[in-house]
């Protein structure tokens, strides 16, 4: 059994694993973000370190943000719950007021303030775990008004985040709370009540929207609309087929040049181009790494709110990573989710390494 408060000036063994794969990953994907974007950002940039040095400096706020997070004791993060979630969905609400929020590709995902621009979707993965480990933590028993309390704290960022065009971020959120439900005492009725109702809003909204049905259509049958909405899965497809088991190096092969969102989205496809199946492999590993061996850690915290906080940002991790995976692989229609700490995509990292420094943090305290 370790000491409650050991360890917080300086890391330990069970650190030091998790530290060293999450900084891997975030130097491999550097790394394979340069080789994705360079021929790209010298065309429209003039310059083939464009996109490497934004991420760069994402990189090394997330880091220090990391090391700040690890050396705050967690019990603090109980009274910054509340305020943190108003905070929250404010930003979510201020991507719709003009001259704040930024439109880009026929959606309000950003707000834009002196010349920087934040991605509030990304926040609302932290507020919303940190909020349902904060009141399942406290509940002693879970009545059906409680119950409906979790479902309107859930669907509130959700909401605004699936009007804002950004639907498989909303989808993400509330796999995200719905899997990190499982580890508290909601009541399983209740759960899959809600999962029916959600399932049939998405396919609601999904046939009401010609271009997700068109999306649809294409993750059914790709080579069919391969030149229209199918377009990235097809040559995502070729990609994988490019790189075969070992890969041609990196930077060595143009397929990529097919694939617009190869620097985001589809980064895993650049991955399988020049690295093969078994980077890819490797890479996924390293997720699951974390992940499994993180949860195992977190089940045995004492404190309900430091496991319930800790394992929600593993599943924020590992079910994003599924997705975008599964998205690039054809296993799921296309949907704007990119793959954390390696894709492009500043906020996206800055917010995952805060995460990740509040996870270890919670991984620290006391365990049975």
């Amino acid at each position: 059994m370790r000491d409650r408060n050991a360890g917080s000036a300086q890391l330990n063994p069970t650190d030091l694993f998790l530290f060293g794969l999450i900084i891997a990953l975030v130097a491999f994907g550097l790394n394979i973000l340069l080789a994705s974007s360079s021929f790209m950002a010298r065309e429209q940039f003039s310059d083939p370190y464009f996109f490497l040095k934004k991420q760069a400096v994402a990189a090394f706020l997330g880091f220090l943000g990391l090391l700040a997070m690890t050396q705050i004791d967690p019990d603090r993060y109980r009274n910054l719950v509340w305020p943190l979630y108003a905070i929250t969905l404010l930003m979510l609400l201020l991507v719709f007021v003009p001259g704040i929020g930024r439109r880009a590709g026929g959606a309000n995902r950003w707000i834009a303030v002196a010349g920087l621009s934040v991605q509030p979707s990304d926040f609302a993965k932290v507020a919303l775990v940190l909020a349902i480990a904060r009141i399942y933590s406290q509940a002693k028993q879970v009545d059906f008004k409680l119950s409906l309390m979790t479902l309107l704290i859930i669907a509130a960022p959700a909401f605004l985040i699936a009007i804002e065009q950004d639907l498989g971020t909303a989808i993400h959120l509330v796999l995200v709370a719905s899997t990190l439900l499982f580890f508290t005492r909601y009541p399983l009725t209740m759960q899959f009540a809600a999962l029916v109702s959600v399932v049939a809003v998405v396919a609601y909204v999904i046939v009401k929207t010609p271009f997700r049905l068109g999306r649809i259509k294409a993750f059914l049958d790709p080579w069919e609309s391969r030149y229209d909405a199918g377009f990235q899965l097809v040559a995502s497809m070729k990609a994988f087929l490019a790189g075969g088991l070992s890969g041609r190096g990196l930077g060595e092969e143009l397929v990529r040049h097919h694939l617009q969102e190869r620097h985001t989205d589809f980064i895993l496809a650049i991955v399988a181009e020049d690295l093969g199946a078994i980077g890819v492999i490797l890479l996924l590993g390293a997720y699951f790494t974390i992940t499994i061996y993180g949860l195992v850690l977190a089940s045995r915290l004492r404190d309900d709110f430091m496991r319930l906080m800790a394992t929600g940002f593993l599943l924020c991790l590992i079910l994003q990573v599924i997705i975008n995976s599964a998205v690039t692989m054809g296993l799921l229609p296309t949907k704007g989710i990119n793959l954390p700490l390696v894709s492009n995509g500043g906020t996206s990292l800055l917010v995952y390494l805060i995460m990740c420094g509040m996870m270890l943090s919670a991984l620290r305290r006391e365990q049975i």
